[in-house]
Formats: C-alpha cells, structure tokens, sequence
C-alpha cells in the first residue's frame, strides 16, 4: 500500500543560520522521510532520512543568512513514496560587524562596519538622539561598509544603529557615541599688574558640555588643576611665581570626548634687590640681589643728573655690572643714578639707586732719596678735582702712625727726616675730596748702617777662620761676608743679623786671606768693613810605614801637607830614645831607617814647616818579629787530640800563637806565653790530617812555621743488623766520625771466617753478605782505616729460616674435614708449627716435629674457606707458608617451577641449603638435556625468573649449591611456558566500506587462529577461523567513519593467547566547498554541505600559496561554514576541509583570494624644476603584483619605471612645469598578472607635491662698503612665490632674509671688513626653493677698532736701557679684518693723560730720535702678528735690547738710511710711554711692496710714563778688584816674558793671572790680542766673519788646521795632582782627561775623607761670569752621587747633557737620573722627576731635588739633553743645534739666581767644549760688534784639557756662526721679522775632511 502524504509542514529559523521543520506523521506505516531542502537563489541542496519510527522533526544548520530555501519532505514505504509536501522558509540576514562610531570634529560622526555572512540586499543607517527621536535614515547598496553623519549637535549623545535587509528580513546592531564637544572662545589670561596672581575667562562653547577641566601650568612649578561647572566662566590663580610665563589649558569635556583650548601670560617680575652702587678709580660698581621668581635679562642704565650716560641689558645670571671709568669720562667725585630693570617677557620692574666716585689717588707716588736717617717721595698729581693731601708714615706691616702731615692741593713731595736706618717704611700719600679719598702707598727704605771692630783670628786651626765684630745700628736683615785669597772671592756668606761672629772653613793651609764685611737690609749693602787673617800650616797626611817583609828596615812615606809648607823633618825614636833623626825637602815626601832589631816598636814624627808654624804628624811601627824552630804535633793515640812543641825564636816579640788548619781554614788557635814552647789541641775530628802553624808575634806583624799531624781514628757508629732474609744479611751503620780512608768487614761463624775480608769506601755505610745458610747465626766485624791506624766495631745476626714446599689441603669429598701436608725446605730448623684459621680467626694449632710432615683437622663447617698456615721455627725466627681450601657445601630442598602464564619465562624456588654458600647455579635445559641458558643466584636468594624461553616449550631446571668453586650435588624439576599471541596485528588497508588486516605468526607452537569483528558497542559483528598459515582477513559492507574492534588469538593445545586491535573506516568527504573573500583584505568565507556516515568533526585548513599552512581549525560535525581572519591581503589561497572520523580523515579543497593592502610611505626625491621620482613602499604584509597611479592636473607626464618591475616602489615622472603643484593617487593591484583571474584593489592613499622652482638668472654682487654687499638678478621661468637671500663666511650663515616675488636686487647689512662672503639666492615656490645662485665677494677692509687695553706700567720691568713688557693679539679685535703687523711706539713724555702716538704713518726711526733731540717719538720696525683665533698669540717685548722682532741691533745700521728701523737702548732716568700700533693693511699683498696708498691702523693708548734706571755708580769692591786684577797682570806679564827668555817655552798659564773679584769677566775678543810671544785671541768683526772663514777653508782648510793646532797645548802644563791621586783614579771614566787643580770643583769633605771632595770637574768662565759653567764627565756609576751633590751644593738650576748613555754599543755615560716619576736617593740627596718633554732632537726634564736632612727645601732642576750629536763629530746640520743652544740660553736666562750651568758629553770636552764656545759666540753675536771663536776656545782650554776636542768640532763652530749670520741677512732682505731663518747647509763633505785627518 502507498504511504500517505504528511499534514501540516511546518518551519520555524534557529539560530543565525539554521531551519528546523516539523510535520504531523503520515497514516499508515512509514519506513522514513526524506526532507530536503533547497537554496532558490544558487539551486543547491541538502537532504536527510529520518525514520519512521523517529519523531516527525528535523532541522538544517550553517545555512546561508538571507536566504530564501523550498522545503519538501517525502514519506517512504518499502519501495513505495508518497507526493512531496512543499513549503518555504527564509534565514534572516545577518548582523553588520565590528560596528565602530567615532567623532573626528564636533559636528559629525563616522560610521564603520565590515558586512557579515551570507547575502544582504540593502544597508540603513539610522541616528536617534537621546530621547530616541530618528534624526536621520540613510539606506546604503550592500557593498558599502562606511558612512558619515554630518550636522550634528557638538558633544551630544547619539544612537546608531545599522540595519541589513534580506528576502523581507532585516537585523541590527547598535551603538553609542558622543560627538566631540566644541571650545570655548575669547580665552583670556590677565595679570592686572599682580606678581603672583593670574585672572583667567572664557565664554561657553555651544553644544554640550560635562565639565570644565582647567590647568595652569609652568617650567619649574607643580601645574594647578580645577575641575569647573559648565556654568563656571572665570577663575582665579593665586600665589603664583613672579615673571613666570604660564600656560592656561582649558578642555571642554563631555562623555569621553574633550577639546582644549590654551593660551599663555606672564605675572609680572619682582623688582631687584639690595640694590647699591660704590665706586673706585677705575669703575663705578652697581651690585644687587637677583628678584623672586623667573626672569630673563637685566637692563642697567646710568645717569648723570638727568643725561644718560649708559644703557646696557646683561644676562640673568649677573648681580653686579661695572660702568668704566676710562671707557664712559666718568669724572671722580661725581654722584651719579642708576636704574635697573628686570625683564621678563615683555614685562619689567625698576630699582633705582645712586653713588659717587671717589678721588683719583696721586701719580707716580716713588721714593725719590733716602739714607740712613732720611726719606723723601715725590709724586704727580691725580687726575680729576681733590682739596688737599695727607701724607702719612708708618712701619710696613704697622697700623700705627709714626708721622702725618697736611699738604695743600699743589704740593708734589714731602721729607721725613730722624728715621732709623736699615727700616721700611710706607709713606701713604692720601687725596681728599669731601668726605671720601684715595690713597697711594709706596714702601722704602732707608740704608743699612756700617758695622765696627771686624777681627779676624785663626784659633789655631789649619783650614778655618774666626771673624767677630760689634752689630751694625739699626735695622738689619743679614751682613754679607766675602773671603777674598789672592785677589779671588772664595766665600760669599750671607748671615742673620744676630750674628756677630763667622767661621770659614775649608780653607788653604798657611794661606793670608781678607774678610769684607757688609750690612744688608731688603737687599741694601751698606758701606764695606775690611780685615785679614792667616790659617795654620796643616800637617802632612796620608803617612805610610812599612818594614816590607825585613826584620831591621823601616820605610816612611807621606801625602805631602795641602797649603804652603817649607819642608819636613822625620824623627824614629825606640821609646824615649831618638835613634835616628832625618831631614827631608818638601819635593821628596819618603826617607829610609836601616840596622833594626827584629819586633821592636819604634816611633816616628812627621814635622811640617811653614815659617813661624809647625804641625806635627806621629805614628808607631815595628819590625818583623823572627820564627820559632822545629815545630812537632802528635796524636798520643787519641781520636781527637793534637800536642805542639817548638823551640824559642830570637829577638823581640810579645806572645807565640798557634793555629791548627785544615783545607787552608783555621779551626783553632791558642795564644802561648813567649816563655812557654808547647800547647794542646782537643775537640778535634777522628783520624783527620791537621796542619800546625806556630807564629811568632810582635805588634800588628807576625812570622810563622809549620808542621803536620793526624788524630786516631773512631770507630763506626749505630752498627745494626737492618735486614735479613734466609740467605743474606745486611748490616748498616753510620760513619765513623772524622776522616776515614775506608771500612772492612769479616763475616765469622763460630769464630771461624766465611768469607774473605771485604774492603768499602769511607762514603759507604751497609754492607750484604749473601749466599748463606738459612736459619744460622753468624758475628759481623765494621773495621774503620784511618792512614795507617785502624779501630773495629762488631754485631751478631741469624739468617730467617726457609718455608716449607708444597703445602696441599685438600677436603676428600667430605663436608667436614681438611687434610694438609708438606715438603720441608733447605737450612737449619727447629720445629713446624700448624695454624687453622676461618676468616683471620685462629680455630686451632698443631705443633709439629721437623721431620712429621702432615697433619688433619675435624668437625669443620659445609662450604666453609679454612686458612692453613706452615711456620718453620729457627730460634726466635719464624718462615710461613700458607694454603687454602673448603668444605663441600650442602644442596637445596623444595625445588618448584613455575611459568606464572606467560610466554617466554619460568620462575624456580628453593629452601636454603646449610652450612655456608655462596651462592646457587641455574641450569634450564631442554627436552634433550642440552643447556638452554643459566644463571647463578648470590647466598640468601631462594627464587628466580628465567626470561627469553620459547613460549609453549618444556624445560627442566638443575639447581647446585656453591661454595667458592665447590659445587653441590644437584636438584632438577620440569615445566612448560604459556603460548605467544601474534605481535604485529595491523591494519592492512581501509576505505569508507572495507577494512583488511595483517599479521605475523608468534614464535613457539600453536594449533590456528580465531578472528572476531566487534561493533563499538561490543556486539559481534563477524566471526571467521584460520589455519595456522594464514596471515591476513578481510571485512566488506561497513559503515563509513565508523569504529570496529578485531580480536585475533591464537590456539595451541588448551592454552589460548589473543591480540586485539581498533579500526575505522574512512569518513566520506564534504560536498560543493567554496571560499569566497566577502570583500574583506583579511578575510576568507569557507562554506560545504555535510558528507554522509558517522563523523566526529571537521578540520578545515588554510595553506598559503607555497604550501605553507597559514591557520587550521577544528570545526564539530553540525558546522558547514567558516571565517578566516587576519589574513595576508592580496594573497591566494588554498582552503581544505578534512572530514574527520577518529584519526581518519577524508579532503576536499579550493581557492580563494583576499583584497590587498593600500601602499605606504608616499615620498618624493629628486625632485627638480621638470621631474621628480615618486617612491613607496608597498603595503606590509600583503602580496600584490602591480601598481595604479593616477595625478591630477593631467599634464602630458612621462612615467617611467627605472627597475622594470611592476612590483617596484619606485616611478620617475617627466615633462613637469617648474614650480607646480600636483596631485597623485596610487593603489596597490593583486591579481594583475595571473592570466584568466579577476585583479583586486586596495584602497587608494593620496599625496601632493610641488616641483622646483627654476633658479634665478644673472646673479651679481658687489661690496657695497666695508660692512655691506649688494646684490641683484633676474627672475626664472617657473611658479614662484618670493626669494631667499642667504650670506655665508668659510660655509658658516652669517646672514638670511626672504623677500617678495616682484624683488631683483638686495643690499646685505651688518657685516665683517675684509672678509670673504658666498651669497646664494634661491626661488622659493610654497615651501620648495630652487637650485642656489651663488656669487663671491670680500667687503672692504678698515682699520681695527680702538682698543681699550694699553701697556701696564706695573708689570712691565725697567733698566738702565730698556723696557720688556708683554702684550697679546686679544688686545685687538679682528672685526674690521684680521691684523697682520705690529709696531711698538716709544714717546718721550711724563704726561699721564689719555692719548694715543701721533697718528702718522710711519713714525720716525730709533736712528732718526737719537739724532734729532727734537724728535720725542720713533717706532720699531713691523712685525707680522701670527694671530689666530684658536690660540691667541702672545708677545713678550724688549724694548732697547737690540731684539730681532723690533729690527735688531742699530750698530749695523746705516744712519744715512732712515727707511730701515732697529732697536737701540734707551736713555737713561728717561720717562717713556709705549703704545702698540697694529695693522690690518700695511703693505700690497699681490705686489709684496710696503709702498699702499693709506696702511690701516689702530694703536693702543700710551701707557703710563715709565722711568728707566739712572747709571750705576761704581762699588768698593770693584775698584778693589779691578786694581788687583791690573797688578796681577803686569806681574803675571813679566813673569812670563822672563821664563820666555830663559826656556824658549810656551809661557804657562797659571790661574793666579786669571783670577779676578770681578764678576763681570770681559770677553777676550777685547783682551789684548797676544800674551808674551803667544796669541791667546783672535778677535773678528761681524760684517767680515764670512770673508775670514773663507781664508780659512782656503787650501784644504790650511789655515783652520793651522790655527787649530796652535791650541793644542794651551793649559796643558798645569798641575794635575788631585785627579792623579790612587783614591781618586776610579773616578775618571777616561785617564787622560783630568781636571787641573786650579780650576777643579771641589765637593764638601764627608767624614774627613781627604779625597772625598773630589770630581771630575771644572769651573768654565762665561761671557758673563768667571764661574758660568761646569764642565763635566758623564757620571759612572760610582760618581752619580757626587755629580748630584755637584748640583746641589753649586745652586745649579740647569744641566745639559749632549751625548747618549750608549753610543755604538758602548756605555758613554751611565743613566744617572730616575726612570720614572718616584723619587730616588743618590746619597743624602733625594731626586724626583716631575716631567719628561720629548722632542724630535732633545728631550727636556724637569726634577725636584731636595737634601733628607730639609726636605722643605726644594730646588727644580732643569735638564736639556740633546740626542743627535756623535761622539768625537758633529750634527748633521747647524740648525738644530743653534736652536738647543738658544733655547738652554733663553732657560738660563730666565733662572736669575742660578749657580753655574752644568754641562757633560761623555768625556766632558770634546761636545762639552763645543756646546759652551757656540753659547758664548752666540752672546757675542748678540751684544757686540766681534766675536772670537779662537779666543773662547783658548780661555776654555785654560781651564780645562781638550775642550773642543776635535778640528772637525772647531770648523763646525765657524760654520754655525757663517749660517747665523747668513740667514739674518736673508730675514733683512725678506722682511720676515719675527722668525729666524738658517741655511741648513750640508756640512757632511766637510766634516769628513776634517775628521779623517785625526
């Protein structure tokens, strides 16, 4: 029968997407329903079966929303359906989402949604206000996903709500938003004149406002914030900061949105404080106290009643400002008002204040006379109006007033008379004006007073002086006491003035000196006092007496007596008797005394003879004594004892003393009475061989004979027996003690020998005896040999019997018993004895006779290890022999098997067997008795698992007892393991119907197999058997997806094993997938229809276009579709949905692709006139393959892509007009170049750009004046908006202005004179400007400004004739171009006024003002400035010096020619004025010509007048000496003349002839040119040096070989003594250069060591000193302590050292200096360098010396060594070495004060020689009109030998001198004032010449 059609079809939507239909069931029986349902709009549909017995229902999920289905649902019977009932239902469309609302301005919102799911035919819009009122309604085409609501409230509260509509449905979604609220208007922040409020107002926005939130806020305060009603229109800040800039916020708020509004205002500034004005000479001084609160500068004005005189602003940071006196013509004495105004912003607050100027005080306030009771001053007037002066006297450093007096205004000097002598006083000329002054002080003194009664006495003293005199009246500060011998100054002390006595020590034996005595007040010498006195001849040292070895000789020697002596006597006395008298002349210090008696004492005296004086010298001495006859020792049989014996020796002597030696050291000694002849040793070592020494004494000297004798020898000592064994014995002992020749030892064996006696060395000390026989007792005999004689020693010992041989023990078989037996061993024994021992216990012990050789032992434990030991007995000594051996151990009980059900293992038990075990043997073995496997079980186990059998096989187990290697009998039971399952059951193949299965057959045995199919549910499903050869099955007609459980087991006998599996059938894969992008970048729609079969899910995947997985999701199985997010924009890609059932899956796949993102970074570069390259970066993280631009205008543009690739970010764009504006758009394409497919685009971005400008045409500039250019053009072909003006200096913008479009010219202002200056004017269209235009030009040049510096009379230093003064370029400023010369003018005037030099150019000459009185100004010569603006240069200037700057000397000028400018000396007591003239032009660059139309210049104001010293009048103490020296010569003259005629030699030159008191020494270029018949100088004038140094190179340098060797013996006939002396020999580093001593440097004596004053070296004269120099050897390492004791005691400052320590590998001069900056003692002097300045020719350090006994005393020590010159040669060029000698000049001269400067070579007078001449020629050169290089080197080498060592170090000289002068000839010629040029002149042919004829 047909089934009858259902009623009543009815469809109700379930969710977003779903339908569920229900319908009453059909009449009559119904197999099931079909219902399917079907999408109207693609024709696609779903259906599903439900049963007839299933209730009437069903439903469709993941439906498209907004779509329109048909329903029809089917009754089924059998194979018979009924009519399909239809209806139709439609899902609703779904929701917008992401719906956001946002208010960008207060008007209007902005809507944004991204469209959901499924299909939607229309979108609105709709706006509610808060009351829900509908404002607007905006119905939108389904694409759209933005909107804008415009005309809206500011911030109101809106409702937007977004409806989609589909098939006649519709749903919303909604959301809140405020718009932005508006700002308030006319915003106002006022101070109303306050410090510290602010009153702020507003008016109220329209629309809505929540609240106001208003902020006041500031840098540097904590911000004030209010939070005001909407009614609130006005606040009021209070306690605010004065002169603070605030800011005012005031935000509108309402909902979440606010809108701010600020504006800013200042509080007025506070006023400054403490404000005050004071003055002094020079400015008036306004200070005051920085205000409350903030500020930004000050402005100070100063005002003269009501003139202002200065208005100045200045930083915040000042609290004072200064008005000049000198700059402003203030006038002293004037009050004047001053304001200052603090600023901040444009607000400010004034203070005013008043004050005066004080007087000027008085001018050139000196000490015009003083004397011993008076002092006068005289002063100029001050400038400005005074009423008076008051002079006032007082003490320095006193408050008290000793004088005052009144002056009226017009006196100009005043006299204070009955002063103290020797004091100081100030005398304090004050000005008066009204109530306020000014004073000027200037200190004198007044002149020491002379002292009285000066006595000079002697004391007896051979080396010192006494002086005492009465103290001087009056004020002192020390006397000055001079030594004066032979017309020389030899001590210049300065004492303290409480002292009126002083000691000279040190002194020349015999020598008459005169003592001149001066008081000294503040460096003031009073008139001179003068005494003599004579020392005491001093007496002979050194005295040497020697008897040389004789008994009847005596030989004197003696160091003759230092001073003058006229000879000696020498008198030897034997006690009181005198034996022999001698007396001996002074040139032969030795005499002889003969026929002596042997021993005796004698005394000798030494009488030195000088005149009336005697100084007598003593010493005592002896004679040889004789020695003693037939000396004998013996031993007397003892091991340490010697007896001497002698007989008497003759003569004289005091005692006998006996040594004993060994080896040559003395061990003992005795003294022996000379009455007795013998004497004993004891304590002395055994057997040893002494030699005996008897000496016979008398005083210090003695005579000996000798003799030999040997001690007994001892015995060994510690003899002991230290090992034995059974056939040796070793015997040990210590040596004997003392000498031993060797041991011998004797082995006896009652007391009959063995052996042989065996010899040993005296080293050994043991000894084996073997070969003997065991067990015996032997004696031992040590005998120790000494020489002849020999001593024994003996011990007895017994050899360790032997062990047994083949001890065996063995247990029969039995479980408690052990047998043992033996072999006995060779040698002596006593008896056995028999151990038992069980774990080291001791059981039992069986004694034995020797010749029983077995024993038993009983009752012993199953499986126990027994010890046996055998002990053979000999004695007391024993031997063991030990075996082992056990017990049979005992077997198990209650042996069981077991296979516990599994396959392949057994487990066998046991009980314990007794006795002792170790453990237990396992055997399993099969059918066939054949072992199977093993194992052994430790003691205590009882049960054990054997693994790995074969599953279902039998077996038996043997198990066995053991006991270390002894088995039990064994125990055996049998069993059989369970049956194996298969292993691999697996899944062979499986689809969505069928499932197949395969596996491998298990080991051991079995019958067949049974295979069952479960259901999930566990009910069966199939059932099947199998031979035991099969290996797979298979199952057809299943479910697809569904789960199934196999069962396979496998059968052998009873016993069963299974395996069990699980398995599924593949689920069916979904139906028509798609992937759609639902106009989203980031989004991907995934959609399918369910498959059919059981299913647990769905896992949907996303797979990028390279096969990457992009995401995966895991869906349930009533799910049909998915969204993808966050996706790649623009990219392809592949969406798979996996059907899942369990872990089986089933694929189905497509395509889709995403929107691509818009491109970002839209920049230009390149951009010129007519093209531009547009750039970008494509969109990040999106794919995309081209690009689309579009502009606007749209100008005929060439585009063109430089790299050729679509995907490129980069486009350059031609034919643009210059200066134009353009718009661009550019999107992004994905898709464009896959053929076939649809491209997509992205969102387009937009940009616009202006082109360059062209550049202007025809720039021309020129300079206006010295400050200004001008400037003019042509205007370019492009769109332009103005220009910009732009002036650079050296690249810097020094200038910048813009001007209109219409301009073409511009004048530039406000610039430098005589600068170069780069304009550039530049199109500027909008914001792009135009290529630069670029033209140079230099503004004029003008002089410079007027300094306000002048030259300080305080600080600049006068003398007779000059006046040295400093000044630097910052004097003068460099505004109007940079200076490049100065000149230094000189003005005769005592005027005080301010005023600058004659303005002329140029000014006369120094020739011009010495010869014309009329002319009272000159100038020096130019010099070029050298100023930079880095370093500013600074000048130290002599004016008068002849310095080389200012023109150099004038003696070599010509008067006649008044072009050329020099420097000569001023006048003497002569006031002068100086002022520095600079130049910014002085000379035609180009034409390098002094000859310019008009120099600029500027100068300095003239200084203050400065008076140069008066002549100085003549000393005492120079007409003194020079008188003495004047005799000295005519004596010396003679003299000399007479040896001449008498010898025919060269005259000697002794020092007494060059002594002199005078320490200014004249040069011998103005000595007299001869000495006798010898030339001792060779004077030459400057301007013919050159033409006589070429007669001296003339013919091979005949002439200067000639003259040199002339040199060659001067000085060398003078007296070496000292230096020759033995004590001093060590310290010459060469033993032919030696000091003489005349000329010598003396140290001070340490512990009266005569010699200890001794150095090599010697006083050199300077140009200016007797004593200028000290030439000197590089110090050895013996002498560094004296050349630092040299420095410290002769004030050297400065030392030179011109060699290197080591020079060709040879030591030239030890390193006398610390390595470092830590101090190092040399002697009691401690050195410390402070700094190490290395240059590329010398290095220059610096040290700190000091003595340990004043360490406060310091003393910096300076040292030039000079690092290029050769030993025995000479620099490579004179340049650098010119430059050294000038640079330690300019040192020395810089060190007034100093002692003599030091300087050294190696030898001291080859380079030494060299450096001093060139020093002294170069003074020469400087000061006179000659120089004498062959003088210098005479004057030299009379002081020292060998200076200027070498003819090539002589020509050298005269090519330093011909260079110096070449190259000032060259600076003359090319106007370079300020550097000195040499000629380096290659000087290596020559000198090579000149060397090798040495």
């Amino acid at each position: 029968m047909d089934p009858v059609q259902q009623k009543r079809l009815s469809v109700v939507q379930t969710g977003s997407s779903g339908l569920r239909m229900s319908w009453t069931r059909s009449p009559g029986h119904v197999d099931w329903y079909d219902v399917t349902l079907k999408d109207t709009s693609s024709g696609s549909s779903r259906s599903t079966r439900i049963m007839g017995s299933a209730a009437p229902q069903t439903g469709f999920t993941s439906l498209v929303p907004g779509t329109l289905y048909t329903i029809s649902v089917v009754a089924t019977a059998g194979n018979k359906s009924a009519p399909p009932v239809h209806t139709t239902a439609a899902t609703a469309p779904s929701s917008v989402s992401g719906l956001q609302v946002a208010s960008s301005s207060p008007h209007s919102l902005t809507v944004s949604w991204q469209v959901g799911p499924g299909r939607t035919e229309r979108i609105r819009v709709l706006l509610t206000d808060q009351s829900g009122v509908l404002i607007s309604n905006v119905t939108l085409e389904n694409t759209v996903t933005s909107a804008v609501l415009e005309s809206l409230q500011p911030g109101t509260l809106y409702t937007v709500t977004v409806v989609t509509e589909a098939v006649g449905l519709q749903s919303s979604t909604y959301k809140q938003a405020v718009t932005v609220p508006a700002m308030v208007s006319d915003l106002k922040l006022d101070n109303n004149g306050s410090s510290d409020t602010l009153q702020a107002s507003w008016l109220p926005p329209e629309g809505g406002v929540d609240v106001y939130l208003v902020t006041l806020s500031a840098k540097g305060s904590t911000p004030q914030q209010l939070r005001l009603m909407p009614n609130v229109t006005q606040v009021l800040f209070q306690g605010l900061t004065p002169g603070r800039r605030y800011q005012l916020s005031v935000s509108t708020t309402a909902g979440e949105k606010t809108t701010e509004t600020r504006t800013s205002r200042r509080t007025v500034p506070d006023r400054a404080a403490a404000l005050s004005m004071s003055g002094d000479r020079r400015a008036l001084r306004v200070t005051w106290s920085h205000p409350r609160g903030d500020w930004d500068t000050y402005s100070v004005l100063l005002m003269n009643g009501s003139v202002v005189v200065m208005n100045d602003t200045i930083s915040k940071l000042n609290t004072q400002y200064t008005f000049s006196v000198l700059d402003l013509g203030l006038v002293p004495g004037r009050l004047y008002g001053a304001d200052v105004t603090v600023h901040s912003g444009d607000l400010r607050s004034t203070a005013h204040c008043q004050g005066r100027l004080a007087p000027r005080s008085v001018q050139q306030l000196l000490v015009r006379h003083s004397d011993e009771s008076t002092l006068s001053v005289l002063w100029n007037r001050p400038p400005g109006e005074w009423d008076g002066y008051t002079v006032v006297l007082r003490l320095v450093d006193s408050a008290s007033v000793l004088s005052q007096r009144m002056l009226p205004w017009e006196a100009r000097e005043c006299t204070f008379n009955i002063l103290a002598s020797g004091r100081r006083y100030t005398v304090t000329v004050v000005t008066n004006s009204g109530n306020l002054n000014s004073s000027a002080s200037v200190n004198g003194w007044t002149t020491p007073a002379q002292v009285t009664q000066l006595q000079v006495s002697n004391g007896g003293s051979i080396d010192s002086l006494h002086t005492q005199w009465e103290r001087a009246s009056g004020d002192l500060d020390s006397y000055r006491v001079l030594l004066v011998h032979d017309s020389s100054v030899i001590k210049n002390e300065s004492v303290a003035a409480n002292t009126t006595s002083l000691s000279f020590h040190s002194l020349r034996p015999g020598a008459l000196y005169r003592v001149v005595l001066t008081t000294v007040r503040a460096g003031r010498a009073s008139r001179q006092t003068v005494a003599e006195g004579r020392t005491v001849p001093a007496a002979v040292g050194e005295v040497t007496v020697s008897n040389n070895g004789r008994m009847d000789f005596l030989s004197v020697s003696w160091r003759p007596a230092p001073g003058d002596i006229d000879g000696y006597l020498v008198t030897l006395r034997d006690k009181e008797k005198t034996v022999q008298s001698l007396a001996v002349s002074k040139s032969s210090p030795e005499c002889v005394f003969n026929s002596l008696v042997s021993g005796r004492l004698y005394n000798i005296s030494i009488t030195s003879r000088s005149g009336n004086y005697e100084n007598h010298t003593f010493i005592q001495e002896r004679t040889q004594p004789s020695k003693v006859q037939n000396p004998t020792a013996t031993h007397a049989a003892r091991d340490d004892y010697l007896k001497v014996y002698w007989r008497h020796a003759a003569g004289d002597f005091d005692v006998y003393q006996v040594f004993i030696k060994h080896n040559n050291t003395f061990l003992q000694n005795k003294t022996v009475l000379k009455t007795q002849n013998e004497c004993v040793f004891t304590g002395l070592v055994p057997g040893r061989l002494y030699t005996v020494l008897v000496s016979t004494w008398s005083g210090k000297y003695e005579t000996s004979a000798s003799t030999h004798g040997q001690t007994f020898p001892a015995v060994v000592r510690s003899l002991s027996l230290a090992s034995r064994g059974t056939e040796d014995l070793r015997v040990t002992w210590l040596a004997a003690p003392g000498d031993v020749d060797h041991y011998e030892v004797q082995l006896l064996f009652n007391d009959m020998k063995v052996f042989p006696p065996m010899t040993l060395g005296s080293s050994e000390g043991e000894c084996v005896l073997s070969s003997l026989t065991p067990g015996r007792l032997y004696k031992i005999l040590v005998s120790t040999f000494s020489g002849p004689n020999q001593k024994a020693q003996f011990i007895e010992g017994r050899t360790v019997p032997s062990k047994v041989k083949n001890i065996d023990v063995s247990n029969s078989g039995d479980s408690g018993s052990l047998k043992v037996s033996w072999t006995p061993g060779q040698g002596d024994v006593d008896e056995y004895s028999v151990f038992l021992f069980r774990e080291n216990r001791q059981l039992d012990v069986r004694a034995v006779l020797k010749h029983v050789n077995q024993v038993s032992f009983g009752s012993l434990q199953p499986g126990q290890l027994y010890s046996v030991t055998v002990q053979s007995v000999s004695g007391e000594l024993v031997n063991n022999s030990t075996a082992s051996a056990r017990t049979v151990p005992s077997a198990v009980t209650a042996l069981q098997v077991e296979n516990l059900h599994s396959t392949s293992s057994l487990q066998v038990s046991w009980q314990e067997a007794l006795g002792v075990s170790d453990g237990y043997d396992l055997q399993v073995l099969d059918d066939r008795g054949s072992l199977v496997t093993n194992s052994s079980q430790p003691s205590g186990s009882t049960k054990h698992i054997f693994n790995g059998l074969t599953p279902g096989k039998k077996y038996r187990i043997l198990v066995q007892t053991t006991s270390g290697g002894v088995h039990s009998q064994g125990v055996s039971a049998v069993a059989r393991t369970y049956p194996a399952a298969v292993t691999d059951l697996s899944i062979q193949s499986n689809t969505t119907s069928s499932l197949s299965f395969h596996w491998s057959p298990p080991e051991g045995e079995f019958e067949s197999y049974e295979i069952v199919l479960y259901n999930s549910d566990d009910t069966l499903q199939d059932r099947r058997r199998a031979p035991s050869s099969s290996q797979q099955c298979s199952f057809q007609g299943l479910r697809p997806g569904a789960p199934y459980k196999v069962v396979l087991l496998t059968r052998s006998g009873e016993q069963t094993n299974d395996s069990s599996i699980w398995a599924r059938t593949v689920p069916a894969a979904v139906l028509s997938l798609k992937a759609q992008s639902g106009n989203q970048s980031d989004a991907l729609w995934v959609n399918w229809d369910r498959a059919g079969g059981d299913l647990s899910g769905y896992l949907l995947s996303l797979y990028n276009p390279n096969g990457s997985q992009q995401a995966e999701e895991q869906l349930g199985s009533e799910v049909t579709e998915f969204v993808f997010r966050d996706l790649v924009p623009g990219r392809l890609y592949r969406a798979a949905v996996l059907t899942l059932s369990g872990e089986l899956a089933n694929r189905a796949s497509t395509q889709g692709r995403t929107a691509p993102r818009p491109p970002t970074s839209f920049l230009y570069g390149g951009v010129t006139n007519t093209s531009l390259e547009i750039t970008w970066s494509g969109p990040v993280g999106s794919d995309y393959d081209d690009f689309d631009l579009q502009w606007t205008p749209r100008d005929q543009l060439s585009v063109i892509n430089p790299y050729h690739s679509r995907t490129s970010g980069s486009r350059i764009l031609k034919g643009m007009y210059p200066g134009r504006r353009y718009n661009f758009t550019l999107r992004a394409v994905s898709g464009a170049t896959d053929a076939g497919a649809t491209p997509t685009y992205s969102l387009p971005i937009h940009t616009s750009i202006r082109t360059k400008p062209e550049r202007v045409h025809n720039l021309h500039c020129r300079p206006q004046s010295s400050t200004s250019i001008s400037c003019s053009w042509g205007p370019p072909q492009a769109d332009y908006d103005s220009y910009s003006i732009e002036c650079l200096h050296q690249d810097t913008p020094v200038y910048s202005r813009s001007t209109g479009r219409h301009s073409t010219s511009y004048l530039i202002t406000n610039l430098v004179p005589h600068k170069h200056y780069t304009v550039c004017v530049k199109a500027i269209s909008d914001t792009t400007t135009s290529e630069a235009a670029r033209d140079n030009v230099i503004t004029m040049i003008d002089r410079p400004p007027r300094p306000s510096t002048r030259v300080d009379d305080k600080s600049a230093v006068v003398t007779k004739s000059s006046i040295s003064f400093s000044f630097n370029c910052s004097w003068f400023s460099d505004g109007n171009g940079a200076v490049r010369f100065f000149t230094v003018v000189m003005t005769e005037s005592e005027d005080v006024e301010n005023e600058q030099p004659e303005q002329d150019h140029p000014l006369p000459s120094y020739l011009d003002y010495k010869s014309n009185s009329s002319i009272k100004s000159y100038q020096t010569s130019f010099f070029p400035s050298r100023c930079t603006d880095s370093s500013p240069h600074s000048f130290d200037i002599s004016v008068g010096t002849g310095m080389d700057s200012l023109g150099g000397n004038c003696d070599h000028k010509d008067p006649e020619s008044r072009d050329q400018f020099c420097d000569g000396p001023l006048k003497p007591k002569t006031a002068y004025r100086i002022s520095v003239r600079a130049f910014t032009q002085l000379f035609d660059e180009e034409k390098n010509s002094f000859i310019v139309s008009s120099p600029l210049y500027t100068d300095t104001y003239l200084s203050l007048p400065l008076v140069t010293e008066a002549e100085p009048l003549s000393g005492v103490i120079e007409g003194i000496s020079a008188g003495l020296f004047l005799i000295a010569v005519v004596v010396g003259v003679g003299v000399l003349l007479l040896c001449r005629q008498k010898s025919r030699k060269v005259v000697q030159e002794r020092a007494s002839v060059r002594m002199s008191l005078r320490r200014e020494r004249p040069t011998s270029g103005v000595q007299a040119g001869v000495r006798g018949n010898r030339r001792i100088s060779s004077p030459v004038k400057i301007p013919n040096f050159e033409s006589h140094y070429n007669k001296l190179q003339a013919d091979s340098n005949y002439l200067l070989s000639e003259e040199y060797e002339d040199l060659k013996d001067v000085g060398r006939n003078q007296p070496l003594d000292t230096a020759l002396l033995p004590e001093n020999r060590g310290k010459n580093r060469y033993n032919n250069i030696l000091p003489y001593d005349s000329t010598r440097v003396k140290l001070s004596y340490v512990d009266d060591d005569p010699s200890s004053d001794y150095i090599n070296a010697s006083y050199i004269p300077g140009n200016n000193f007797r004593r200028e120099y000290i030439a000197t050897q590089g110090p050895l390492p013996g002498t560094k302590d004296d050349f630092w004791k040299m420095v410290w005691e002769q004030n050297v400052h400065n030392i030179v050292m011109v060699t290197q320590c080591v020079e060709k590998g040879r030591v030239k001069c030890d390193h006398y200096w610390p390595f470092d900056q830590d101090p190092l003692y040399y002697g009691d002097l401690i050195v410390q360098m402070l700094s190490e300045s290395v240059l590329p020719e010398w290095t220059i350090r610096e040290f700190k010396i000091c003595s340990e006994e004043q360490l406060s005393f310091t003393r910096l020590v300076r040292q030039f060594h000079y690092t290029v010159w050769p030993d025995h040669g000479v620099p490579e060029t004179t340049q650098s070495l010119i430059q050294f000698v000038r640079t330690v000049r300019d040192y020395v001269n810089r060190t007034p004060g100093s002692g003599p400067t030091v300087v050294h070579c190696s030898a001291g007078v080859g380079r030494t020689g060299t450096f001093i001449v060139l020093d002294r020629v170069l003074q020469q050169m400087d000061t006179k009109d000659s120089l004498d290089i062959y003088g210098s080197v005479f004057d030299l080498r009379l002081h020292r030998s060998h200076m200027v060592q070498t003819e090539c170090q002589y020509a050298y000289l005269h090519q330093c001198v011909r260079d110096v002068l070449r190259a000032r000839k060259l600076r003359s010629e090319q106007e370079n004032l300020l550097y000195p040029i040499y000629e380096n002149v290659n000087f290596t042919g020559q000198r090579e010449t000149l060397c090798t004829r040495r």
